[in-house]
């Protein structure tokens, strides 16, 4: 059947079967003219992606499911969980915007301090908000994945792991052949340059991280923070590491 078919059976737009035909979710079969020929077992996949899109599930899952490298108790026990947190976030937002409705306030005299109050004493009880930090976290995995050319889903997630590769492969390579540029073309001057490579993105993306520990949730040790404290802490043992062979081989 043609795409128009599946559009008016499925009540969706020609884009976001293509998205997920895009994605590799789904492989119809092209006519000699090139056309898509939609089959009925095509239907019945984009009908369960569908479903489990609008149950929460990311096109990585997805993915994932229909590949069988992940159990579907697993996928859905994950997603409930993090449905049940942005309920959180989004009834703590609710009460918040309830409360600023039931004040009035006229935004030229509206004092930031009553709300600012509120919401700090919330989070101490550890009640949540909206995460404004979550918008800087997506930016930052953008520049990141950009360093190394790779390119990401709507969702964040790596969109062609082929890609992904053959694209770190090149940025390292060519990064490592300026590097030989300057200090002398060797093996190990070029192994040295993809590495310094690698740790000034890391670098990069520990300071980027900072930024969302403190607009966090500030009153949970999460393991976002865990993460990046000990990126930090691996950096610092890196670069001591570096000090401390540099002066082995050159004394004072």
């Amino acid at each position: 059947m043609t795409i128009k078919e599946v559009e008016e059976i499925l009540e969706v737009s020609r884009a976001t079967i293509r998205f997920y035909e895009k994605e590799g979710l789904i492989t119809p079969q092209r006519e000699g003219n090139r056309y898509r020929d939609y089959s009925d077992a095509d239907v019945e996949k984009l009908k369960k992606i569908i479903i489990f899109r609008k149950a929460g599930l990311s096109v990585s899952d997805i993915a994932d499911l229909f590949d069988g490298t992940i159990a579907a108790d697993s996928v859905f026990e994950d997603t409930l969980q993090n449905l049940r947190e942005q309920m959180k976030e989004l009834q703590g937002s609710i009460n918040l915007c309830k409360k600023i409705k039931d004040d009035s306030p006229e935004i030229d005299s509206f004092n930031p301090e009553i709300y600012w109050n509120y919401i700090d004493e919330e989070e101490k009880k550890g009640n949540a908000f909206l995460d404004i930090a979550k918008e800087l976290a997506y930016e930052e995995k953008k520049i990141f994945a950009a360093r190394l050319g790779w390119k990401l889903d709507r969702d964040g997630n790596i969109y062609d792991l082929k890609q992904c590769v053959i694209s770190t492969i090149v940025v390292l390579g060519c990064f490592g052949a300026i590097y030989c540029k300057i200090e002398g073309w060797n093996i190990k001057t070029m192994f040295e340059g993809m590495v310094k490579y690698v740790f000034s993105i890391i670098l990069g993306a520990t300071f980027l991280e900072l930024p969302i520990i403190l607009l966090g949730k500030k009153y949970s040790w999460s393991s976002r923070t865990k993460t990046i404290l000990g990126l930090i802490i691996a950096f610092l043992l890196l670069i001591g590491s570096c000090i401390a062979n540099y002066y082995a081989h050159h004394p004072l």
